[in-house]
């Protein structure tokens, strides 16, 4: 790297910090997990929490829950989860390396998007978009989360900077050569899309592109293109590799947990509805409005600008902006209820933005004013947008508001858990956790392992559980789950309490009839 790429990459760097620190993102590292699906962050948590307590069995992933029998799930690849670990086991157990990691890969992705971006437009309008771009409410509250999306998409931005710079002739520079810049882009595309499924459309836009480019009259120009085929053969064999593995694990563990499924709707009316549910809520914490009117339109201003803009642009930003809407399309079942689906979409809006600016700087002399007024434009929305998306970050963080949405407060279980360690209750022990509405949230913010019961488990499913797996201690935020569990064993004994949170032990004796409550 020479001296103009170090002075960029510091520059970059300077300007990232002082916008998280601006932004308030730094405020949370240190955060349980908490807020907008707090229990598919405890999901994703619980396996680097079992990672660090259960041995680094990479291929063999665990969750809390059912660890009192076999918590080995199916899952995709946890690749974050797993580096998690490793820092818990160097640095002691602490979420903060959680969030270090999944926002040092995000920012390493956002870098790498800066440096392609660059490459064709001034430094300053670069990183403009960049921050533009960080400013969306999803991406301020992922960026330093515990779902794999995020780290996902920090890989697939790199992977495209190395695919443009590689495969993309470029009008002065020299394509990158470096065998280890290959590899680099294999590794990056392949554990992309191993990590979070949905990042295969980043795949099939750069494997798109390459069919294409045999279309004769088609335009398109590529450095290596039979490189290029066998780099995308090669990163397709590690999801499709890890997706048997995790295939295989849920035929001899029976329990998938964090696999991408494809719900369909029911009918004409229902899809309606999903869609009326989307854009009553999530199009908004993409980019506020109405800045994501405005960003979906250029990517349709996009296709009549053809001529404009260099064929290999066009083409990529075209089949990106196709497959970002064919997805959301297929998947509105998913998206509706989940704002963080969308983070896989994010490359549609910054490789349309490239394409646009090649567009721009085909004006004429005596037009490029227009270019003026329009980075004026951007820098207005990049206030506007920090500071709107500023505002619902605090919102997502605060105790009360509609965007916190926890379930439990964590602050308050892990005061609890330290209750439950002082009396010596460990992970060894197989505990009953109710009532939790979703799996490993409150064994995982406990430091648990067990089942947990819902209202909506029946008495048939408790008997089950307690008949089966005989878990010694339940720990209940439910009156009545907790009498239902009295009259179904020979006693249970109140140790600790907090708040609505109490820790009983469970007696058993099959041959007593005689049930009592102390």
């Amino acid at each position: 790297m020479n001296r103009q790429h170090l002075f960029s990459a510091f520059s970059f760097i300077a300007v990232w910090l002082l916008y998280g620190y601006a932004s308030g993102v730094f405020d949370h590292f240190h955060e349980l997990p908490m807020g907008v699906h707090q229990s598919a962050q405890c999901d994703r948590a619980s396996l680097a929490q079992n990672y660090y307590y259960g041995g680094f069995r990479f291929l063999y992933p665990e969750v809390n829950e059912n660890r009192c029998i076999d918590g080995i799930v199916s899952c995709e690849m946890p690749l974050g989860a797993y580096f998690s670990a490793a820092l818990y086991k160097l640095f002691d157990y602490d979420e903060f390396y959680f969030r270090l990691l999944t926002y040092g890969i995000f920012s390493l992705g956002m870098m790498a998007l800066y440096f392609l971006l660059k490459t064709r437009m001034s430094s300053l309008l670069a990183l403009a978009l960049i921050l533009l771009l960080q400013s969306s409410p999803i991406l301020l509250f992922y960026c330093n989360n515990f779902l794999p999306d995020i780290f996902s998409l920090g890989l697939a931005l790199i992977a495209w900077w190395l695919f443009f710079r590689i495969h993309i002739q470029h009008p002065y520079l020299p394509a990158l050569k470096q065998r280890s810049l290959h590899w680099l882009f294999i590794l990056c595309l392949g554990f992309s899309v191993a990590t979070k499924t949905t990042s295969l459309l980043q795949w099939l836009s750069m494997a798109g592109f390459a069919v294409l480019s045999f279309i004769p009259g088609s335009g398109l120009q590529l450095a290596d293109r039979r490189k290029l085929i066998s780099a995308l053969l090669v990163a397709f064999c590690i999801p499709l590799a890890w997706y048997f593995w995790s295939r295989h694990l849920s035929m001899t563990h029976n329990s998938q947990y964090f696999m991408m499924s494809l719900p369909q709707s029911a009918g004409m009316q229902q899809y309606r509805e999903a869609w009326q549910v989307y854009l009553a809520n999530w199009p908004t914490q993409t980019l506020s409005y109405p800045l994501i009117y405005i960003a979906v339109a250029l990517m349709l201003v996009t296709l009549f600008l053809k001529r404009f803009i260099q064929a290999e642009l066009w083409i990529v930003a075209l089949l990106n902006s196709f497959g970002a809407f064919a997805f959301l399309a297929l998947m509105i079942e998913q998206f509706k209820y989940h704002d963080y689906y969308v983070i896989c979409l994010f490359p549609a809006f910054a490789l349309n933005w490239l394409a646009l600016h090649d567009a721009a700087c085909k004006l004429k002399p005596g037009r490029r004013w227009i270019k003026v007024v329009l980075l004026g434009l951007i820098l207005l929305a990049l206030n506007y947008q920090f500071h709107t998306g500023k505002k619902n970050l605090e919102e997502r963080y605060t105790e009360g508001n509609y965007w916190e949405q926890s379930h439990h407060r964590a602050k308050d279980l892990d005061s609890f858990r330290q209750k439950i360690q002082a009396i010596g209750i460990d992970r060894n022990a197989c505990v009953l956790a109710g009532y939790d509405p979703a799996p490993n949230m409150l064994l995982y913010l406990l430091h648990l392992r067990g089942h947990r019961i819902s209202k909506d488990h029946d008495t048939e499913r408790l008997d089950y559980i307690l008949n089966g797996a005989h878990p010694r201690y339940l720990i209940s935020n439910d009156s009545t789950l907790t009498s239902r569990v009295g009259g179904m064993v020979k006693s249970v004994r109140l140790l600790a309490s907090q708040r609505r949170l109490e820790l009983y032990e469970l007696r058993y004796d099959r041959d007593s009839s005689e049930h009592r409550m102390e």
